[in-house]
């Protein structure tokens, strides 16, 4: 029977006061662990970074992704042994899903697109403009015969 592979991608993040030995020998075991149960893509290291907020008190921490592919057991292990390792502080693994395009366009791609379309909003010819409807403006005397009656009741 054929092994099924599944693309993944996993995101963890390792505490910021760690010495940069440290983070490269959990970087070089989680690799390595992902090597031995399937096939790793890739690893791309994203450094240190500011955490949204606190987590452990530590305001720092170095951010790495992990792309591979592995049978559907995997994943839910690698995620035990990440939890149960000293030194990362969170850590997120989704299922790549193939063959779809990226579901969200580059934003600069968004923002040429936003640019051509004011220049064409610019370019028509402008529609003959509606007449505002005016409000009569409210008086002090169409206020004061309201109040009267309510002082009457």
């Amino acid at each position: 029977m054929e092994k099924k592979l599944i693309s993944y991608e996993t995101l963890y993040v390792i505490s910021g006061n760690l010495s940069e030995e440290e983070m490269k020998e959990i970087v070089a075991k989680f690799s390595a662990l992902v090597s031995d149960n399937g096939t790793l893509e890739s690893v791309d290291e994203w450094g240190k970074r500011r955490l949204a907020y606190p987590i452990n008190y530590l305001p720092e921490g170095y951010y790495v992704l992990v792309s591979y592919k592995s049978e559907p057991s995997f994943p839910r292990e690698f995620e035990r042994v990440l939890g149960i390792t000293d030194g990362v502080i969170r850590s997120m693994t989704t299922k790549k899903i193939e063959g779809v395009a990226a579901a969200a366009p580059a934003p600069a791609v968004v923002a040429e697109e936003a640019v051509a379309v004011e220049a064409k909003a610019e370019e028509a010819p402008a529609a003959e403009e509606i007449p505002a409807v005016e409000e009569a403006p409210a008086t002090e005397e169409a206020a004061e015969p309201a109040a009267s009656e309510d002082k009457a009741e």
